[in-house]
């Protein structure tokens, strides 16, 4: 009973805010660039790909011309998950706070 009494009011909370935090606006800044250089690599990934997969298919190298579909393919794999992370960490810390 003791242990069930304690678990209980051991409970804590926690409310994430960034005001007052020092350094927080150049952190978030940070974020931003780290996304802007995600989508730049996800556009390299997807024109290299696709070079690679044209010049591979018209010499005759199909080896290469998977390798460029799997490249373009991560691109666009890598541009969706850099453009749906904030909200998808967003919606599983809404949903788990309650």
């Amino acid at each position: 009973m003791f242990w069930l009494q304690s678990v209980v009011l051991a409970q804590v909370t926690s409310t994430p805010s960034s005001s007052g935090l020092p350094g927080a606006h150049l952190i978030q800044e940070m974020i931003n660039w780290l996304a802007q250089i995600a989508l730049w690599g996800s556009l390299a990934s997807i024109l290299l790909g696709a070079a690679i997969y044209g010049l591979s298919q018209q010499s005759g190298n199909y080896a290469g011309g998977y390798r460029g579909k799997q490249l373009a393919l991560a691109g666009v794999v890598g541009a969706c998950l850099a453009g749906v992370a904030p909200t998808a960490i967003n919606l599983l810390f809404g949903a788990a706070h309650g």
